[in-house]
């Protein structure tokens, strides 16, 4: 439809990855991903013909529980598990740097940089200074400070973003 009407659609799929009908096969990872796969990409039918592809991007997450127990374990899991969802709000998956403390990810347009603790900031300023474009920003913290003042130097390429309340929610529960 988007070929046909210039739209923009885009969709998620949720799907579990059990195997209900006996064959081995899992829906997710064995049915629903490759069929897709092929729809963006493009496939021969049996008889040789060539289907061209619809073009787009394909991401598979798999979901996991975090622990409400505040360990540190858990409370690093949490922020890392959350680095898909801020991809997804953002539209960014090409992973551009991965360090232990942030992560910078890549769309058409703009970066998106996580950083997952406040102590990582100088570090995280240090390698956007050596990468050209604007970078959309968010910065795990215990308190509220929206940390302005850290990225004043860089206020020009960064745009410091609102973490979601939904994993705020978790964050402050695990975070008490």
């Amino acid at each position: 439809m988007n070929s046909e009407d210039g739209g923009h659609r885009q969709f998620i799929l949720c799907t579990n990855n059990e195997d209900n009908n006996g064959s081995g096969l899992k829906i997710a990872s064995d049915i629903c991903y490759p069929r897709i796969k092929k729809a963006i990409k493009g496939y021969k039918k049996t008889k040789g013909e060539n289907v061209a592809g619809l073009t787009g991007n394909l991401k598979y997450y798999v979901c996991d529980f975090v622990e409400a127990e505040p360990t540190d374990r858990n409370k690093r899991k949490l922020v890392s598990e959350s680095t898909e969802m801020l991809c997804i709000r953002e539209n960014a998956f090409e992973l551009v740097q991965d360090e232990s403390d942030f992560k910078i990810f890549k769309n058409s347009d703009k970066y998106l940089g996580i950083v997952f603790f406040e102590e990582a900031i100088g570090d995280f300023k240090k390698a956007i200074k050596k990468i050209k474009g604007h970078f959309n920003t968010y910065v795990f913290s215990l308190g509220d400070d929206p940390h302005e003042k850290q990225f004043a130097d860089v206020k020009d390429k960064v745009a410091l973003c609102a973490i979601p309340e939904v994993i705020l929610k978790v964050y402050r529960e695990i975070f008490k």
